[in-house]
């Protein structure tokens, strides 16, 4: 149980925080104002190519390659992303893939994600149409269809500081902007404050640089811009950072065994030994540092004047379904972009796994065992999809849980996903687990086989992608002390 704890938890950091980070640097910006878009007009006619070095606290993990050109007339953007990352002493190399094409007044008009890692591969491409993003996820063969309401049609910049920029932003003045991220499919807000102008040494030369500082979900991340408005250095959250350099530069000396482990500096110590996390009936924690964006207090959790009593739940007779669900539960039943519970292969597959005449409780119980003895665990790289985790049958937890959800959705049970902390080795790492609805919710962890979870599984988000980003204000942040644990 402890080698599978240990290679396992670090998913829900790397996927929705890390990658996030970057994304912001190229992201699809809601229209603000007619001065910001007049502009972006204007600074169209250059063409740019800008590369830079990334950094994990002074080593070099990876580089970024952007080009902005004008093909017969059509604005085109183009980023490269190339990372080694070292995750519980793994070392995975990182692909990312950032293109589309825009219109004359510098709207987007079509786009193309592509992230390849080791063992997955993700895609997200799409187009604007009106007021709306029609998006396709997925390999070809097997691509599904969404869609995003737009209140305006959305913008491409270079980065978030580069509309800051061109909003040209008076000193300590918040803006907010609006971004689309493709590894959540989801649109949330950005706020951008301009600092004091500072010097700062760029490839040999001291440069003269307007200071922006970007607030999202929480999380704080710098950035300096020359005279041009061209990005020269970034800092972010857990030590990373992006510097401008040379095209050769950029392209030499990434680390063969990637940065410091992210998963053991996003951890949090705890003040005590929890030897049986399994066998406690409740567990007693007091928790600063948090965000009134998490999801304390509900179900087994209790939240009070900074106080989290967790207590395990009991499965009973009476732990059942009724076809009367209410309108807010049976929400869950229905399939999403990435949790493709009305697929015929997820369909096959849950046919396989239960039979009709099994009670609620033993379909949920045969779901989590198949998927904590048939999918392998091992860290990875990816943007989770239950599709995509059915095929290669391997993961970490977030492939765990968006599977287990899409397969009780697809047998009749109301899933979601939930994600937060889970105790390991005298440390809380980052974990997610899923919780179902059997006439009240219950958690379930199927990379522990567990049902419902132990206590030590601290609950501060439920719902999709989307909602696990409300992790990243508070990473880094959270202080524990372990009050009382009652078996």
């Amino acid at each position: 149980m402890h080698k599978i704890k240990w290679n396992i938890v670090w998913g829900v950091f790397i996927t929705f925080v890390f990658f996030i980070l970057l994304f912001i640097r190229l992201e699809f910006l809601q229209k603000n104002s007619e001065p910001i878009a007049d502009v972006q007009i204007i600074k169209s006619q250059r063409p740019q190519d800008t590369w830079m070095n990334i950094y994990q606290n002074g080593k070099k993990i990876g580089f970024v390659h952007r080009t902005f050109t004008n093909l017969e007339k059509i604005p085109h953007f183009n980023e490269t992303v190339l990372m080694r990352i070292n995750t519980m002493g793994v070392t995975q190399a990182l692909n990312i893939l950032t293109e589309g094409d825009l219109n004359p007044n510098m709207t987007l008009s079509s786009f193309n994600f592509t992230l390849n890692s080791n063992l997955f591969r993700f895609n997200a491409h799409g187009r604007v149409v009106k007021n709306k993003l029609i998006l396709f996820t997925g390999l070809p063969g097997a691509q599904e269809k969404s869609e995003i309401p737009l209140k305006d049609i959305p913008h491409i910049s270079g980065s978030i500081y580069d509309a800051a920029f061109r909003a040209n932003l008076e000193k300590d003045v918040i803006h907010s902007f609006s971004i689309f991220d493709p590894s959540s499919l989801s649109i949330r807000s950005i706020k951008v404050t301009r600092g004091a102008d500072e010097i700062i040494p760029i490839m040999g030369k001291r440069i003269l640089t307007k200071k922006y500082c970007a607030d999202f979900m929480g999380a704080k991340n710098c950035a300096w811009l020359s005279k041009e408005g061209d990005a020269l250095k970034e800092t972010g959250i857990l030590g990373l950072s992006m510097e401008k350099v040379s095209s050769q530069k950029a392209q030499e000396g990434i680390a063969d065994q990637g940065g410091i482990d992210f998963t053991q500096i996003a951890s949090i110590p705890s003040n005590v030994e929890i030897t049986e996390p399994e066998k406690l009936r409740e567990i007693k924690i007091k928790i600063e540092g948090i965000s009134d964006m998490l999801f304390l207090n509900n179900d087994r959790q209790t939240f009070h004047y900074n106080i989290l009593i967790i207590a395990r739940e009991h499965l009973s007779s009476s732990s059942t379904l009724n076809n009367n669900l209410p309108k807010e539960i049976a929400a869950f039943l229905k399939p999403s972009p990435l949790i493709q519970s009305d697929h015929p292969q997820i369909k096959i597959q849950v046919e396989k796994i239960i039979k009709p005449t099994d009670t609620p409780e033993q379909k949920a119980r045969k779901i989590v065992n198949w998927v904590y003895r048939n999918i392998e665990k091992k860290p990875v790289l990816s943007v989770p999809n239950a599709l995509e985790v059915l095929k290669n049958k391997v993961g970490d937890c977030n492939e765990h849980s968006v599977l287990t959800v899409a397969l009780l959705r697809a047998a009749g049970i109301p899933a979601q996903m939930e994600a937060g902390l889970v105790y390991l080795h005298g440390r809380f790492y980052w974990h997610a687990w899923i919780v179902l609805y059997l006439g009240k919710w219950i958690t379930a962890d199927a990379v522990f086989n567990q049902m419902p979870a132990d206590v030590t599984h601290i609950r501060l988000v439920r719902g999709d992608s989307g909602e696990q980003m409300n992790l990243m204000g508070v990473m880094g942040k959270i202080k524990l002390e372990v009050l009382e644990q009652i078996k």
